[in-house]
């Protein structure tokens, strides 16, 4: 990551720095030769590297294509005829008594000790 400095109230900004104690510095900087005492509105900045971008913009590919996915896939036909079937009625009940086990289960051991 790279670093700038940002004064709103001047429009300026500072050199690309490597780290934000640079940044932090040339705020420090600015501060004293422009606005004497005062504190203006002002912030530090990071820039995105290449890589940064890549990633960012890789994730946010992938995120995409999954939920197109699952969209597709809960609206199939496949789908609709396994929600449809006894066993999948079965499957959902024997889930919520085992939910409702180890909760009840958890809650009876905290009182204990």
């Amino acid at each position: 990551m790279r670093y700038v400095h940002y004064c709103v109230p001047c429009d300026a900004w500072s050199p690309e720095r490597p780290d934000s104690y640079q940044a932090t510095a040339d705020r420090d900087e600015h501060r004293r030769d422009a606005h004497h005492p005062l504190t203006p509105r002002d912030r530090i900045e990071e820039i995105p590297g290449p890589v940064d971008i890549a990633v960012s913009a890789l994730a946010s590919a992938l995120g995409r294509t999954a939920r197109t996915g699952i969209r597709k896939a809960a609206k199939s036909e496949a789908v609709r005829q396994v929600r449809a079937s006894a066993y999948w009625r079965q499957a959902v009940r024997l889930l919520a008594i085992g939910t409702g086990v180890l909760v009840l289960g958890a809650a009876l051991v905290h009182k204990m000790f």
